[in-house]
C-alpha cells in the first residue's frame, strides 16, 4: 500500500477514533499502539448499566422494522 493511501485510511479513522495521525498510521501498519491519554477511550468503553427498580423502568422496545423485498 502506498504512503499516500496509508496517510489517507489514517486521516479517516483519525476521524471515527479521535487518534493523533502517527497513532492511526502505527494501528493500520500493525504496529501495537498505546493508548493516548485524550484518544477518546472512555469513549469506546461498554457503558455500566443502569439499575432502576419501579413503573418507570418498563417502556417498551421501540418497533421493529420489516424490510420489504
Amino acid at each position: 500500500m502506498s504512503r499516500s493511501e496509508l496517510e489517507r485510511l489514517a486521516r479517516i479513522r483519525m476521524q471515527v477514533t479521535k487518534e493523533s495521525l502517527e497513532a492511526a498510521m502505527a494501528a493500520l501498519q500493525g504496529h501495537p499502539v498505546d493508548p493516548e491519554p485524550d484518544s477518546g477511550d472512555e469513549r469506546r468503553r461498554t457503558p455500566e448499566p443502569e439499575t432502576h427498580e419501579g413503573p418507570d423502568d418498563e417502556t417498551p422496545p421501540p418497533p421493529r422494522l420489516r424490510l420489504l423485498r
